[in-house]
């Protein structure tokens, strides 16, 4: 049998990466399953091995918001002031904001960046250059 390339290893022959993609042990029951969600949800070789920090990190902030805005709904105002969950959920959420964008996960991140059309060179002075106040206008005549 030849040998096979140290890089090679680990990946399916269809170019999967999930294989190698699994929760770490520090993670609870629940961010587990956020994490798999995401790996689960994307296609088979969209993460590697060293994304698998940040989906964690993403999954962590996923539970944390969620169990924030829980408590945010039980006790909106406490003595008279907004919940102090609520900076904690708004923290969760721009941490989840931000590691969506890393990875790839959230909505732009599903829509081709760039068209396969070839667009047609626009000549320069096919443009048409118009003053920004009508008194320059008036000015120059």
């Amino acid at each position: 049998m030849p040998r096979q390339a140290a890089a090679a290893i680990g990946f399916a022959s269809n170019g999967s990466t999930r294989s190698l993609i699994r929760p770490p042990a520090d993670l609870n029951a629940l961010e587990k399953a956020e994490f798999i969600a995401v790996v689960m949800g994307s296609p088979p070789s969209h993460f590697l091995p060293a994304d698998i920090a940040t989906i964690s990190l993403h999954a962590r902030h996923v539970v944390g918001e969620r169990i924030a805005y829980g408590e945010l709904q039980a006790a909106p105002i406490v003595d008279g002031k907004p919940s102090p969950w609520l900076a904690i959920m708004l923290a969760h959420a721009r941490i989840v904001t931000t590691t969506a964008r890393r990875l790839n996960i959230n909505p732009a991140g599903r829509v081709p960046t760039k068209s396969n059309e070839a667009h047609e060179p626009v000549p320069y002075g096919a443009f048409a250059f118009e003053s920004r106040h009508a008194d320059d206008d008036a000015d120059r005549n």
